[in-house]
């Protein structure tokens, strides 16, 4: 990721991951403590009310020659209560996989046609599909954009779309180039406000990226008003630290496995893992129009929050509908749960 978002100039953390140069952004920033900031040079470039979230978000400028670290720093140091962090860039290179090759199959072979479901997908945009032909699509209008990027959020909808007749509330978060889309925290913010607007019930999120203090707060604020967000595990590899916001605590982390139930190679583990999802080699829908295949955590995520979402919309809440996952989850790998499969795999 360190060479994500070139065209903006990005700075790094301290980690190498790319942020937004000389911004910082906060939650809830004392009004004392924002005077003090713009005295000392700083200036408001975004004031959001979140109101599904009942918080503040507001995005600011350094002042000249200040770095995007210093001026965390500042803000820290002022408003210690308050949750401050870099503008991250985040990108779907952790959770793509591989790329898709063109599949011979026609169709998607339908799964419980009849039932109908309401989950939110934070992604690229999504085109229109034959395999969409049961699913309901509605777009946030501030991610709406002719240039947007397709390929990702299409394939996802689709597998979604595969689980019955969904009501799929789309946020597309990215920008640049279709090859190597990226995006920032705080539109995954703005996204995320949304998508509880509209109340759905699961937020499926197939991104991964550094942890970010902001978003961190958004998403446990989101679990504790009842929602479910699952989230793609990532494909850094065995070896690689967690991702974010799968390993976010009360996120469902998905995982990948292939058609004999083999973890899929680049997977990334720990103890956050909750679930795993056929994720290898899956058919979905090509944004061309086509179907294609797919490799990647991202893609076993979709099967995971269909079936919450099913859950949820029969009646159950959020405590509920995660213990009945664990109980359905097959168990894989070490006897019981473990860092690789979590609970097991779910079909």
């Amino acid at each position: 990721m360190h060479d994500l978002a070139d065209s903006e100039r990005a700075e790094h953390d301290e980690r190498g991951y790319p942020v937004r140069r000389g911004e910082v952004f906060a939650l809830d920033m004392p009004e004392p403590a924002l005077a003090q900031l713009q005295s000392a040079g700083f200036r408001v470039l975004q004031r959001v009310r979140l109101d599904a979230l009942d918080r503040d978000m507001l995005r600011l400028a350094a002042p000249p020659g200040t770095s995007a670290i210093a001026a965390r720093d500042q803000l820290r140091a002022l408003a210690p209560g308050a949750a401050v962090d870099l503008v991250h860039y985040y990108g779907l290179d952790l959770t793509a996989g591989s790329k898709p090759h063109r599949a011979r199959e026609k169709a998607m072979p339908s799964r419980n046609a009849g039932s109908s479901f309401a989950v939110a997908v934070i992604d690229t945009a999504i085109a229109p599909h034959r395999a969409l032909a049961a699913a309901r699509i509605v777009n946030w209008s501030d991610g709406s954009s002719g240039q947007a990027p397709t390929g990702h959020g299409t394939a996802v909808a689709s597998l979604l779309a595969n689980a019955g007749r969904p009501t799929i509330y789309s946020a597309n978060i990215f920008r640049g180039p279709a090859e190597r889309p990226y995006t920032s925290a705080e539109v995954i913010a703005s996204a995320l406000e949304w998508t509880l607007a509209q109340n759905a019930p699961v937020i499926n999120m197939s991104l991964a990226g550094p942890r970010n203090a902001v978003l961190d707060r958004l998403i446990r604020d989101a679990l504790r008003s009842g929602k479910v967000v699952v989230a793609a595990a990532g494909n850094g590899g065995p070896t690689a630290p967690p991702s974010y916001p799968a390993a976010v605590p009360g996120v469902v982390a998905v995982t990948a496995v292939d058609k004999d139930r083999r973890i899929y190679r680049l997977a990334q583990r720990g103890r956050h893992i909750a679930v795993a999802a056929y994720g290898v080699d899956v058919l979905a829908a090509d944004a061309r129009n086509n179907l294609a295949r797919f490799t990647g955590t991202s893609f076993a995520t979709p099967v995971i929050s269909a079936w919450l979402a099913r859950c949820r919309a029969s009646g159950s809440g959020a405590a509920s509908c995660g213990q009945q996952l664990k109980d359905a989850a097959r168990d894989l790998g070490a006897k019981g749960y473990d860092e690789v499969y979590g609970f097991g795999l779910v079909e």
